[in-house]
């Protein structure tokens, strides 16, 4: 039951994670504004961007080294790009947007953080290349 027509390019991927990206943003708008007014909208989109960028960068960069046919060492590597991405952008953020705080900002930044990192676990794992290797004859993925 292997289809080779389910082959996805990392533009395609990357379009994947923007759309639920942009679903996530307009879903949360409201409750931004009504929390923070227009510091929550501007906390709300840093944060969405935060999340965004490396999991369309990882995309890219995963069929260049060795480990895009093995799912943990993607999902690693994914984690730590984002882990790192997210932190050095929130540090950079707070020193010169210090009235960002919490409700505005870092309660957004968790719930993109999640999402995104879910929708980019599961493109990575679903891909036919990570699937190739490892995968057992009795594992029902």
């Amino acid at each position: 039951m292997t289809s080779t027509s389910t082959t996805q390019t990392p533009m395609q991927r990357c379009g994947v994670l923007t759309a639920c990206t942009a679903a996530l943003w307009v879903v949360l708008a409201g409750p931004a504004y009504w929390l923070a007014g227009n510091l929550g909208l501007e906390g709300l989109t840093y944060s969405a961007l935060l999340c965004w960028l490396p999991g369309c960068l990882l995309f890219f960069v995963i069929p260049f080294f060795g480990f895009a046919n093995n799912k943990a060492y993607a999902f690693l590597a994914g984690s730590g790009l984002r882990m790192f991405v997210v932190l050095v952008a929130t540090l950079v953020l707070q020193e010169f947007r210090a009235d960002l705080g919490l409700k505005q900002f870092l309660s957004w930044l968790v719930a993109f953080y999640s999402v995104t990192l879910l929708v980019e676990t599961l493109l990575i794992v679903k891909s036919p290349e990570a699937n190739a290797v490892g995968k057992s004859a009795t594992s029902p993925l």
